[in-house]
């Protein structure tokens, strides 16, 4: 039995406090949502690094961005035009319902400004579910009138319907998707510059931390390899952080490769992954604006085979999702952790994930392109 009838609620609170690839990989939950409750208004508080990709989100009435205030509370900007206001109405009348689509350790705030949301119900994920959220947010769940725990290692696109489910939604998570704007796509292409005929690949060699970053000389390997074989240009996307990687990558390929480090809000990045034959990419966001816009994409993970898959770098959880065509995205992983890592790795810096050999690397990214040849869209 249901603990909420969607069809009913008139205002819902998503409180989607998180990363970029987050944001990414809760857009089936907000489509599902939206066809769950058409009648609600839908008001959607992300991080301010994450506006970019929300401001166009079609299925949400308005978006907020909460960021603390000096001396205590929280200031809100409003993201999309009205979406403070409204925003400001549903707080004063109080929300139906607040949901937190964050299955694991809540470390931007999300449960609180959920429990002080005014909701008649908040829900989300159990405090239990990892031992790291059972340790950094001991005592969460009492902010929840449904605190859901189910099973563990299963894809966060798959938590997220699980969420929807125990509110009575039917929860098909379908494809990634992202709303790109024609001056998005337009600034993609005036930074790609003019074509000549040759497949685009996009390389996207950074990540949130250092023991998830292939050695930019391997990487620059691999990428080198399969350009070559592909007859192909490489444009690299990044922050001005992985601008020394576009110089190994520029050596390794000259003539071949452009680099967009520090040059792409993220939908100009995501639009520039919609024009590319194939995305290589660490286990960060840009693995998932790939998937959202159909390329096929390779990730390189630190994750062992074998490790721990409820993990928070665990490819069961974060692998791209296509939407059951599994073809399209190859994780590439360390055979076996290096002591003295075990179930995952632990280091500082890049460690398991170097151990990935480049050449075979080269030859299982061909063997996806090849897989994947001519099923785009």
């Amino acid at each position: 039995m249901s603990v909420c009838d969607l069809a009913a609620v008139r205002s819902i609170l998503v409180v989607k406090l998180d990363e970029a690839g987050d944001f990414v990989m809760a857009t089936p939950f907000l489509r599902a949502l939206r066809a769950a409750a058409p009648q609600a208004r839908i008001l959607l508080a992300v991080r301010e690094a994450v506006a970019d990709l929300a401001l166009t989100c079609r299925w949400v009435d308005g978006v907020v961005a909460p960021r603390p205030k000096e001396g205590g509370g929280i200031d809100f900007r409003g993201i999309t035009p009205g979406g403070l206001m409204l925003f400001a109405e549903c707080y004063r009348a109080g929300f139906d319902l607040a949901l937190v689509p964050r299955y694991d350790f809540d470390r931007h705030g999300a449960t609180t400004l959920a429990a002080n949301s005014r909701a008649k119900l908040v829900a989300g994920f159990s405090e239990r579910v990892t031992p790291w959220k059972a340790d950094g947010n001991r005592g969460f769940d009492r902010a929840y009138g449904l605190a859901l725990a189910p099973p563990p290692g299963r894809h966060e696109v798959e938590q997220n319907a699980a969420l929807l489910e125990a509110l009575g939604a039917g929860a098909d998570p379908g494809p990634l998707e992202l709303a790109l704007t024609a001056e998005d796509r337009a600034e993609a292409r005036r930074l790609l510059g003019a074509g000549d005929g040759r497949p685009l690949i996009v390389v996207a060699p950074g990540a949130a931390s250092l023991r998830r970053v292939y050695p930019a000389e391997r990487l620059a390997a691999a990428v080198s390899a399969v350009a070559g074989a592909l007859d192909a240009r490489v444009a690299v996307l990044g922050t001005l952080e992985e601008r020394p990687a576009a110089g190994a990558l520029l050596a390794a390929a000259p003539g071949r490769t452009i680099d967009l480090t520090g040059a792409t809000p993220l939908r100009v990045a995501a639009a520039v992954m919609a024009e590319a034959a194939l995305a290589i990419t660490m286990d960060s966001a840009p693995a998932h604006l790939a998937a959202a816009a159909g390329v096929p994409v390779a990730v390189f993970s630190c994750h062992p085979i074998g490790g721990d898959p409820n993990h928070f770098h665990a490819p069961e959880r974060f692998r791209p999702w296509t939407g059951g065509r599994e073809e399209r995205a190859l994780v590439l992983r360390p055979e076996a952790a290096v002591p003295p890592c075990a179930t995952s790795c632990l280091a500082a810096e890049a460690h398991c994930i170097a151990t990935i050999d480049p050449s075979d690397a080269a030859r299982r990214i061909l063997d996806l392109v090849t897989a994947t040849m001519g099923e785009r869209g």
